[in-house]
């Protein structure tokens, strides 16, 4: 039987929490191929209860496939889906194309037979993206300021083993040289430049270019995880009591009165948490709150299965 779906870089993080969400877009053992770089292929890597061996993903042939998942940046995969006239899914594409969100239960993405290749919303963007949509339709946004507090797994494995060769190190009072983060990552915090697209890719999304968007991004020493400040200020005043209404009502989304945080939340769990809302009295046009979740599962996970899940059953 020809593989109908194929997933490259299949060790990492985020090919690992995919393959945990994969099984409920239908695709079984038989019907999938796990790719990876040479030095990892013949290893088992778990799926639908059983395990399926790497293979080398530098020399499969994506003739055979129908859709290439692609969770990690690399140009000679990209070539070789397009060449090989496989259809490419990856939030890690240069493309400045709009991204693609699907949403459990939501609209179903706009696409055209002629695409090659689709830019998925990446794990920040598609995390927010659920609660900035429905709070949209309260009343239009005028203004979005959010702080996102990333942990060591948006660098990947190599992130999470830097944080923790750091952290044992500095407790054993070795020195440390950073690798992957420009500074000493392990006890501290680092800021990191926003990605652009996310301010292009939230305005698309809510279809509005008159607002202001002000994002922050700051490398968080935690191994997993992702929280975000969000402050909102529309166009008109607003009910407080009626926002967290309508955002508990959201798939996987779950609001409380209480602190919450990723480690003790939404630790490997496919759902995102909502806390701390405020509303100043003086202000019934703004609002705050804090966002929690495990981004690799929530935010990109999700995503690239509902966006796999609407392909096979409506384009191939």
């Amino acid at each position: 039987m020809d593989h109908l779906v194929a997933l490259s870089h299949a060790s990492g993080i985020a090919a690992e929490a995919i393959l945990e969400k994969l099984p409920e877009s239908g695709i079984t053992p038989d019907s999938l191929v796990l790719l990876d770089h040479d030095s990892n292929v013949g290893k088992r890597v778990p799926f639908a209860g059983g395990y399926l061996s790497l293979q080398d993903q530098g020399k499969f042939d994506l003739a055979q496939c129908s859709l290439l998942l692609m969770p990690e940046a690399d140009a000679q995969m990209e070539s070789l889906a397009l060449s090989q006239g496989c259809l490419l899914l990856s939030h890690a594409l240069e493309s400045d194309s709009p991204a693609v969100f699907a949403a459990a239960g939501g609209p179903q993405p706009e696409l055209s037979y002629t695409q090659t290749s689709l830019r998925l919303a990446g794990a920040e963007l598609a995390s927010l993206l659920p609660v900035l949509l429905e709070l949209n339709q309260v009343a239009p946004l005028e203004h979005i300021n959010i702080t996102l507090l990333r942990s060591a797994e948006f660098h990947g494995r190599v992130g999470v083993d830097e944080l923790a060769s750091q952290t044992i190190n500095l407790l054993n009072s070795r020195s440390v040289e950073p690798d992957i983060y420009a500074q000493q990552i392990a006890f501290n915090v680092l800021p990191e430049t926003s990605d652009p697209r996310i301010e292009s890719d939230i305005r698309h999304f809510l279809g509005n270019n008159s607002y202001t968007v002000v994002l922050q991004t700051v490398n968080v020493p935690i191994f997993h995880g992702l929280a975000a400040a969000v402050q909102l200020r529309f166009a008109s005043d607003i009910s407080f009591d009626g926002c967290k209404s309508r955002l508990a009502g959201l798939a996987n989304v779950t609001v409380e009165n209480g602190p919450v945080s990723p480690i003790s939340d939404c630790n490997q769990s496919f759902n995102c948490v909502l806390s701390q809302f405020e509303q100043a009295p003086n202000q019934p046009a703004e609002l705050r709150f804090w966002l929690v979740t495990d981004p690799m599962r929530y935010g990109l996970a999700n995503n690239y299965v509902n966006v796999t899940d609407f392909l096979l059953k409506s384009y191939l």
